[in-house]
């Protein structure tokens, strides 16, 4: 079981380590993440939101989506007075508006906190050389070369503000995020390789500048660090994105609208809430949208439709508190499959029962799945699918294998010992199996011995596969109600049988339930003879002793010769017992060590006194004529 159950760790940790097991594991990082999602994130972010209401109160004004930049020009003027920390876009303001861009690049300037994004777009533009140059503003210096695949020129071009915008904004960065590939967003990289150089992400731009980092950033291993920034990674350089609840509960959202109406009063119903620009201050404003149809979709583990802005606010939540999730090292995931995966197998060895290692297996998924919530909750990505599906094929494959093997053996043994006991006493033998001592023991038996009488003439006289027949018949029939009071077939003796009880039983009244075996015997033969007379073939007739005493029982015999048999005075007896039904013309006879067990149950007729050859001592004997 210990090689099956490392071969199937083994299995699982391949199949994992290849990424077969991705897809489970990021759905159930998925159920994680939503149930860790703890709202609010940082309350220093705030979103000025063209949610559905802004769009289409404004468009009637505006015309069609992308609206002028005068819009922008207005907010970032409304809003500089206040001071916010960063003023950050969510828009690209590729392209130029030559009546807008003057006057907006002006604004920006003067704010000094404006962050306008590029991106990265897969294929090529027609349009002029100096765009496959990313803004200078968004280097990043990195001691050593940044993980992560490096675009190309080939395959990527730049989708960057207009060269007004891009000079007048106080930082830039990427926002190509790292979506999975079922278009999930759960990792997001900090910088970009492009053309042999390291470009920053937007989100690490915007926490360099709030953090005052002057060092250049490092991947060291696991981590990135740049001055008290510090987050995991994987090999790519991404990090496991920490999200505080949806879109509508984790930061603070301001409609645009209620922001048109703050900057012109006049023009909009005294009803509408109005911002001033002092509740800004200090404040991260994030300008982006969500109204159908305005944005580009980006599903994540806590929203299936997800706006561009809500991922960038949790982009820079995350880098400016140090929270992405760390994911366990692999040797430690495989030390933990293979923990994992030894308690189902420790379970189904130690129990015989199915029941108790399937209750074992589905309580230890069970608490591991709890454990593996709350280290998320706790920013510790735990694997779990690769451990869970180790727990149930560990149990599933040594629950066959112990079937096809220990269990095959049992049914074995079993099988044989149902040949010689109840199938009720095989249970019981089968589960108290520690409890006996076979290698020979003394115990209080009642020993049965049954004989056909003149079967040596009845071999001369008759067919000898006839003859064959009516025994086994006669035999199986005695057998069956040895096994129905729950006794031990010792050994046939030719035509005689050996029996006892309370060999596995002491606790039981042995002697009652071979008294009456014993007389139903002797009933079931008469039926017998009725038929085989019926049949033209000659009855039988026999002989019964039983007697009760202390005997060895256990294993008897050395080397390839060892019989499981009762041994003593009390057998020799029990045999006397049974010949001497031939001298009193009876067909049972009991000692008086039986008929003092039996008690008054007992109705039988004293026969006087016997001498067991060997013995001086005479026994009481008695004539076992019916039970109570």
């Amino acid at each position: 079981m210990l090689l099956l159950t490392a071969a199937l760790a083994a299995a699982i940790a391949l199949l994992d380590a290849r990424g077969s097991l991705s897809w489970l594991e990021n759905r159930s990082s998925d159920a994680r993440a939503k149930s860790a999602a703890d709202p609010p994130g940082d309350r220093d972010i705030v979103i000025v939101d063209i949610d559905n209401a802004s769009y289409s109160g404004l468009s009637g004004k505006l015309g069609k989506w992308p609206w002028t930049r005068r819009v922008w020009t207005e907010l970032v003027r409304y809003l500089t007075p206040g001071q916010p920390k960063l003023i950050l876009f969510d828009v690209l303001f590729s392209g130029s508006e030559a009546d807008a861009d003057p006057e907006f690049a002006t604004v920006i300037r003067r704010a000094g906190n404006v962050v306008l994004p590029f991106a990265f777009v897969s294929g090529k533009i027609d349009t002029d050389e100096n765009v496959f140059t990313p803004p200078p503003g968004a280097a990043i210096a990195i001691d050593g070369t940044a993980p992560g695949p490096a675009l190309t020129r080939a395959d990527w071009s730049l989708d960057q503000p207009a060269k007004p915008l891009q000079e007048a904004a106080a930082l830039t960065g990427s926002n190509l995020g790292a979506a999975d590939p079922d278009g999930i967003t759960r990792r997001l990289p900090l910088s970009i390789r492009f053309e042999g150089r390291a470009w920053s992400t937007v989100w690490l731009a915007a926490a360099l500048r709030l953090r005052a980092v002057q060092a250049n950033a490092s991947y060291r291993g696991a981590e990135f660090t740049a001055g008290p920034i510090r987050l995991p990674v994987d090999a790519n350089g991404n990090y496991v994105v920490r999200w505080h609840g949806d879109t509508l509960t984790s930061y603070k959202r301001v409609p645009l609208w209620e922001m048109i109406c703050s900057i012109y009063p006049s023009q909009c119903d005294a009803s509408v809430p109005h911002h001033a620009a002092e509740e800004f201050r200090n404040k991260i404003v994030i300008v982006g949208a969500s109204a159908a149809g305005s944005y580009e979709v980006r599903p994540t583990p806590v929203s299936e439709t997800a706006p561009g802005m809500f991922v960038l606010a949790t982009a820079i939540d995350n880098v400016l508190h140090n929270q992405g999730v760390r994911r366990t090292p692999a040797p430690a995931s495989l030390a933990l499959l293979l923990l994992l995966c030894a308690v189902p197998a420790w379970a189904v060895l130690r129990y015989r029962s199915i029941a108790a290692p399937l209750a074992v297996t589905v309580a230890v998924m069970l608490v591991y799945t709890g454990i593996c919530f709350i280290a998320y909750g706790r920013s510790l990505w735990l694997p779990m699918s690769a451990p869970l599906l180790g727990i149930a094929f560990s149990f599933t494959g040594n629950t066959a294998y112990r079937y096809i093997t220990v269990d095959r053996e049992l049914s074995r043994t079993r099988g044989t010992l149902e040949r010689y006991v109840s199938p009720q006493l095989v249970s019981y033998v089968m589960d108290h199996l520690g409890e006996f001592n076979f290698r020979g023991e003394k115990k209080k038996l009642t020993v049965f011995f049954s004989d056909v009488r003149s079967f040596t003439t009845l071999t001369e006289k008759s067919d000898p596969e006839q003859l064959l027949n009516q025994l086994n018949e006669y035999l199986e029939a005695m057998t069956d109600i040895i096994f129905r009071y729950d006794g031990i077939v010792d050994k046939f003796i030719g035509d005689g049988v050996m029996a006892h009880w309370g060999a596995f039983t002491p606790d039981r009244p042995n002697a009652l339930l071979a008294a009456r075996a014993s007389l139903d015997m002797m009933a079931r033969l008469a039926e017998l003879n009725t038929q085989w007379i019926a049949q033209g073939r000659p009855p039988l007739d026999i002989g019964i002793g039983l007697n009760t005493d202390s005997v060895i029982f256990g294993n008897v015999g050395t080397g390839k010769k060892v019989d499981f048999t009762a041994i003593g005075d009390g057998v020799n007896l029990a045999a006397r017992l049974e010949s001497s039904n031939k001298e009193y013309k009876t067909h049972i006879i009991i000692s008086a060590a039986t008929r003092e067990e039996l008690g008054d149950a007992a109705k039988v007729r004293p026969l006087g006194s016997i001498v067991v050859k060997g013995k001086t001592v005479p026994v009481e004997i008695y004539e076992l004529v019916g039970l109570a």
